[in-house]
């Protein structure tokens, strides 16, 4: 019986902690050393920092039931879950910052901060949803996906692909850290088109597409956060090499191209990028292999 008080006690406490500590704006406090062990979740935005573990997270008293339709599973699931917003209130966000969040498989997605912590009710919802080791989710093609993913709810009668920004891209799984910062734009000038480029025009449109669908895994110009693939204009761009019509079809099937079980690159389907936006994607392509940029030496080369 005091081994359960013992532990009720403990878990009041935990949640007491990073209930005031999150008020003050501070990262929560463990309660006790075991609760500082295990994944750990940290946000940051400007010079300010905030981390969780997942024990704290499951003992915070602003953690949820949320139904969703969910990206990952394609079906309908209830996740344990907290709005980003709340885990982003009271930092100072500056206006235009893009959302990174990084995996632990060195998976990087961007996306608008705005939207990350938006609160309107006619506007997409994030949350963080959080993993109970006691109820793991199932493994995603033979991946474990947890302990921190991003999920969303739609407003009331949207539905993904049909106006809305929110798609596959966006629901990142295995989130380690997420920061606050400018956009990939700002941060690797080698990334950008031609300044004389038409705003509206193809190349920056299939530009704001590889911002958010390529980006994620591939480094361009040497230039980027991640490099789970290969680089996609040094030494060669993939248009050069496969031609317009099979990168198209390896982007939307990367088996029906290249079969190789252990391959990591997922399609792209339609309601991620359009057949229209993927048209663009290779304008930009185009533009960039005029723009290359000296390949970087490899380590130790």
């Amino acid at each position: 019986m005091w081994r359960t008080i013992e532990r009720y006690l403990a878990g009041w406490l935990l949640a007491a902690a990073c209930t005031l500590s999150a008020a003050q704006g501070q990262p929560p406090v463990a309660a006790s050393a075991a609760a500082d062990a295990g994944p750990r979740l940290t946000i940051s935005a400007a010079a300010h920092e905030r981390s969780w573990t997942r024990a704290a997270l499951l003992a915070d008293p602003r953690l949820a039931p949320v139904r969703i339709d969910d990206d990952n599973f394609k079906r309908r699931m209830t996740v344990s879950a907290i709005p980003m917003a709340v885990l982003f209130a009271g930092l100072s966000i500056s206006p235009g910052a893009t959302a990174t969040l990084v995996a632990s498989d060195g998976y990087i997605s961007h996306m608008p901060m705005a939207l990350l912590i938006a609160r309107r009710p006619d506007a997409p919802r994030a949350y963080l949803a959080v993993e109970n080791p006691a109820a793991p989710w199932p493994p995603l093609e033979g991946h474990d996906i947890g302990p921190f993913r991003l999920v969303w709810t739609l407003p009331t009668g949207a539905a993904r692909g049909a106006g809305t920004p929110i798609n596959q891209s966006y629901w990142t799984y295995s989130i380690e850290r997420i920061e606050a910062i400018a956009s990939p734009a700002e941060r690797f000038p080698a990334i950008r088109p031609a300044a004389d480029m038409p705003a509206h025009g193809a190349v920056m449109r299939g530009f704001a597409v590889f911002e958010r669908a390529c980006f994620s895994c591939h480094s361009l110009n040497g230039a980027g956060d991640s490099h789970l693939g290969p680089d996609l204009n040094v030494p060669f761009n993939p248009v050069e090499y496969l031609g317009d019509a099979r990168l198209a079809r390896y982007i939307r099937n990367p088996q029906s191209l290249r079969w190789w079980p252990n391959a990591r690159m997922p399609g792209i389907d339609r309601a991620t990028v359009s057949d229209a936006q993927l048209r663009d994607l290779l304008a930009y392509l185009h533009h960039m292999a005029g723009r290359k940029i000296p390949a970087p030496p490899l380590p130790g080369g």
